[in-house]
């Protein structure tokens, strides 16, 4: 899959990324100190189903890397709880 074909945003405070079906490539999640979850969900809100929970220690970073696209049957939204949280880099691709 060539880049072109992804969206991808460096996203500080919780957010809706997509409001369609789309495959969540990969994240990075960057934090200044241990800090609360920060979720990546399927939906449109903080309603949505969590994809996966991204937590990590003071001054660390963790990536969410799946061997395959997760689908997200209603759309993509970040849940960032905590401002701890420098920011996480997502990429996605829409379907549709």
């Amino acid at each position: 899959m060539e880049s072109k074909e992804l969206s991808w945003k460096f996203v500080t405070a919780s957010e809706l990324l997509s409001l369609m079906p789309c495959e969540l490539h990969y994240a990075y999640l960057s934090a200044e100190a241990a800090h609360d979850d920060t979720y990546l969900r399927d939906g449109e809100d903080t309603s949505g189903r969590p994809i996966v929970i991204l937590e990590c220690g003071e001054k660390e970073s963790v990536k969410f890397n799946p061997p395959y696209p997760v689908y997200c049957e209603r759309g993509l939204f970040v849940e960032i709880t905590d401002d701890n949280v420098k920011g996480v880099f997502i990429q996605w691709r829409e379907i549709g």
